[in-house]
């Protein structure tokens, strides 16, 4: 049934070979050479070379007598072989263990009688059975690929059950000490951030004045001539003058602020930060989730490491300019000289409110660690679900 019957054009025109290669892919090939000479020409060798090379293909041979005669059976085919069968078995295409020529299953075969052609038929069975062998193999193959595959990644699943809730409520009970240690500073070093601040400023104060002394207006024209300047541009001055200042003490408390919370981060924010690590790693490799949940629950773990990051804020933002300087006002518009901003300077300095500023402080660390600890945990309960 669906058998195509396809004879081999003559060499010079296109090769065994050639012809074979354009239909091994696409059909179960049966292949059958046909011999009419004694033995098998030079030309004839060469060509079964290449084909058991590049197809290693099972071939029924079949020696076709000349006309008018009848090739004669050798009365013992154990030790008196045809010369055709010498020559197969030099290119081991039949096997010396069958004397006949039979093959074993799978294997070519040789027929020099006319009347062992129906033999075709069942070297045609052999074939495809050997085929059909090869082809459940491979899937006996591939099922127990994937068996494999599911046996360990139960195996990981109940692993996951049983370690990631462990890990989880680690990170939680880790974050919670990191948010009570921080609100325990926020909560005793106001008295402490004062006695700072002041210290800073009082070392600071004659290198700031030095500084807004000599310092040049931004997008300001000063008149040379002595000229009085508008209320406007004395404002504008007084302004740039304050934020010189503020800018300079904000850097300088920001930086010890920080360095008196660095164990922090060493001690709770690292360990932290390595068990999120851990829990991305062990969700990236997951497979046993819809792909959609996958990206999700990646989601949620990223969020949270963001919010660890926020957990230790960066004080550089929490000195703002209209909670620690008292409004400066002038009665008439000087002349702008290096006196006149010292002066600005000293006054903004003097106007400053130490306890304001470590109160404003403690209250906007407050703030931002509450947030940031109520999102990391709102995220942490995201990532259990």
């Amino acid at each position: 049934q669906e058998v195509d019957i396809v004879v081999a054009p003559c060499r010079g025109f296109q090769s065994a070979e050639a012809t074979l290669a354009e239909l091994v892919n696409q059909v179960l090939p049966v292949v059958t050479f046909a011999i009419s000479e004694p033995q098998l020409s030079p030309r004839d060798q060469a060509e079964l070379r290449e084909i058991k090379e590049k197809f290693s293909l099972p071939i029924f041979f079949l020696r076709v007598p000349e006309p008018g005669s009848e090739p004669s059976s050798p009365k013992n085919p154990s030790k008196e072989r045809s010369p055709v069968h010498r020559q197969l078995l030099e290119l081991q295409y039949l096997s010396p263990a069958s004397p006949c020529g039979c093959g074993a299953p799978g294997s070519s075969m040789l027929v020099e009688q006319l009347e062992k052609l129906r033999l075709l038929s069942s070297f045609c069975r052999q074939v495809l059975q050997k085929h059909l062998v090869e082809a459940a193999t491979r899937l006996s193959e591939v099922h127990g690929r994937c068996l494999n595959i599911f046996i360990n990644q139960a195996f990981d699943m109940q692993r996951d059950l049983q370690i990631t809730p462990k890990r989880l409520e680690y990170t939680r009970r880790k974050e919670n000490e990191l948010y009570e240690s921080l609100m325990g500073i926020a909560n005793r070093k106001q008295e402490e951030m004062k006695e700072m601040i002041v210290d800073t400023l009082g070392n600071m104060k004659e290198e700031l004045l030095e500084d807004a002394a000599s310092m040049e207006f931004r997008d300001i024209i000063i008149p040379e001539n002595g000229e009085p300047v508008s209320s406007r541009d004395i404002k504008r001055c007084i302004q740039q003058i304050q934020e010189l200042i503020i800018s300079r003490l904000n850097q300088a408390v920001a930086n010890k602020l920080i360095s008196s919370v660095d164990y922090l981060r060493e001690s709770f924010v690292g360990t932290l930060e390595r068990c999120l690590k851990s829990l991305e790693e062990s969700w990236e490799g997951s497979v046993h989730s819809p792909r959609g949940a996958d990206r999700a629950r990646e989601g949620s773990v990223h969020i949270t490491s963001n919010y660890l990051k926020q957990g230790i804020p960066d004080f550089s933002w929490l000195l703002l300019l209209s909670q620690i300087i008292q409004r400066l006002s002038w009665v008439s518009p000087p002349a702008i000289s290096s006196e006149w901003k010292r002066k600005v300077a000293q006054d903004a300095i003097e106007s400053l409110s130490a306890s304001k500023l470590a109160k404003s402080i403690c209250s906007q660390f407050r703030t931002r660690l509450n947030s940031s600890h109520e999102a990391f945990a709102a995220s942490l309960r995201q990532v259990r679900a």
